[in-house]
């Protein structure tokens, strides 16, 4: 995939990997934006058909005063993802494939289970809600049913990209912040401090989804290869000693 060595060109490398995405990928995170830049918690989401169709395309709306028709909006529950399932049709064919910017939380799991949906697909991880997406273990019925099949989070820049943008802005709280650092994610809300004490959050509102990962892929690729290097020394850890610090971009 671009991008996987050394990174010699940033942004033509990133704008290789934006165009290799498909159109869902990019309707989810266009709509990601959207949420961040209307003062939501930064994630989108879209279901389309087998053929690629997008039948419908939503975002986060937890801070809005009004929404579509059909769409939840000022609420805890006013999620992408919920807002995508809310207007899918009463008992529609199971055939949808839900894509979407951040891993779901347990809320949007278990609507999903319960919409016609028989695929995801998720960018960025999120620990907080790692493991909440099977519900067989509640029931003989639920443990008997059918399952959407789960794909992610993405191995890619991408993929980060799609966890960092959650945490900007409303996306991120002291609670939160600490949950997640327990958990290991604390390098990239490192990342998140330092641009937003850059200034570089605020001005990154002045552009387009696709300029803005342009923008972070420095940073994106160097968080990549920083949670490679702690992978190989989880494996190995003399390895870590016999290699040199990365630059940080920021």
């Amino acid at each position: 995939m671009p991008g996987d060595a050394f990174f010699p060109d940033p942004a033509a490398t990133a704008e290789q990997l934006w165009a290799s995405l498909d159109e869902a990928w990019q309707e989810a995170f266009r709509q990601a934006w959207e949420a961040f830049r209307s003062g939501n918690i930064a994630v989108g989401a879209c279901a389309a058909l087998p053929d690629g169709s997008i039948v419908r395309a939503a975002r986060n709306r937890v801070a809005d005063r009004s929404a579509p028709a059909g769409e939840i909006f000022g609420s805890a529950l006013a999620h992408a993802e919920m807002n995508v399932l809310a207007r899918l049709p009463y008992r529609a064919a199971r055939e949808f494939v839900l894509t979407t910017t951040l891993e779901p939380c347990i809320q949007c799991s278990a609507a999903i289970r319960l919409g016609p949906v028989a695929a995801v697909r998720f960018a960025g991880a999120d620990p907080l809600w790692a493991g909440c997406h099977d519900f067989s273990p509640l029931s003989r019925r639920e443990a008997a049913r059918n399952k959407a099949v789960l794909s992610g989070p993405r191995s890619d820049e991408v993929g980060l990209f799609g966890t960092l943008i959650s945490r900007f802005g409303p996306g991120l709280n002291q609670r939160t912040d600490s949950q997640l650092r327990a958990l290991g994610d604390g390098d990239s809300l490192d990342l998140v401090a330092r641009l937003e004490s850059a200034g570089e959050v605020r001005a990154l509102m002045a552009v387009t989804v696709q300029d803005a990962f342009g923008r972070l892929y420095p940073h994106l690729a160097a968080l990549r290869e920083q949670q490679s290097r702690q992978l190989d020394s989880a494996a190995d850890p003399g390895a870590l000693n016999d290699r040199a610090p990365a630059d940080d971009p920021v």
